[in-house]
């Protein structure tokens, strides 16, 4: 009896694949796979001959450490804080960036964000916003920096590096960073008259402030309402026809003449209300 001889799909496939293996396509299609396996591997020795070369050339170290954006930070203080030489690895360093900005913002306070550009080849540069100083801290001896955020600054200085104000005699943070907020509400013409701020810390009043101005006055005020009282200071001044002496502002308007400029106390009895309404 004759049998039947029936071929699997996948014997079909093998037979197909033995039958024209040697056929000129088959031929081509092994061709192109061996070419693509060599182009693969030259490509790979390739690129690791070239990194190879890369990281033991002079391309692959920093060469220039460069610092911008700073204004009262020194540049020296950036590259010094940072802990980042030339001729370091250059990506090694790079991919250590968050730890080094770490290290330059604790070092440095004043510094309020640090950002890392690698520019031509192999040169950093490290971009600086800073903490703006808005008056100066003094001791009686030293002058310390006071920045926006109400952090005084430990470095000492033996003179006021600027045109903002100085304050005397705040031994209490608290108190200090009360009197910062009052400041920084008044208007920026305002904030440019007052040279030196003193706190009296009087029996009568814990919070008691003197200012003195630029133009020889002096303002006595309570620091929680400082800023609303200050603000009119301009118009006061134009009330007593520029006439210098003490406004007392802590509870009301009052202005007392200085009667000689070695007799400048204030005397309670002797001054004067002052009408704000008047030479507006």
């Amino acid at each position: 009896m004759k049998k039947n001889h029936h071929h699997s799909v996948t014997n079909i496939k093998e037979l197909y694949t033995k039958k024209n293996i040697g056929s000129p396509s088959g031929k081509n299609k092994k061709g192109q796979m061996i070419k693509i396996k060599w182009t693969v591997l030259v490509l790979f020795f390739l690129t690791m001959m070239f990194s190879s070369i890369y990281f033991i050339s002079p391309y692959s170290q920093i060469r220039t450490i460069s610092v911008s954006g700073t204004n009262e930070v020194l540049d020296q203080e950036v590259i010094d804080s940072s802990g980042v030489h030339s001729g370091e690895s250059l990506w090694g360093t790079y991919f250590e960036r968050k730890a080094i900005f770490q290290n330059i913002k604790s070092e440095l306070p004043q510094v309020k964000n640090v950002k890392l550009y690698i520019e031509g080849l192999n040169n950093f540069r490290f971009e600086i916003s800073e903490l703006k100083t808005v008056a100066y801290l003094t001791d009686g001896e030293n002058y310390y920096n006071i920045l926006e955020d109400g952090t005084t600054l430990k470095k000492e200085y033996t003179a006021t590096g600027g045109n903002l104000p100085t304050f005397i005699g705040f031994s209490d943070g608290k108190v200090l960073n009360q009197m910062l907020d009052q400041y920084n509400e008044l208007d920026d013409n305002v904030k440019a008259m007052i040279s030196e701020m003193e706190w009296i810390q009087n029996d009568r009043n814990p919070l008691l402030v003197k200012a003195y101005m630029n133009n020889g006055n002096e303002i006595l005020a309570s620091i929680p309402s400082f800023a609303e009282r200050m603000q009119r200071y301009p118009q006061l001044v134009r009330a007593v026809e520029g006439e210098n002496g003490l406004f007392d502002l802590e509870a009301g308007a009052y202005f007392l003449p200085f009667s000689t400029e070695n007799d400048q106390k204030y005397d309670e009895e002797n001054s004067v209300e002052i009408d704000e309404t008047s030479n507006e």
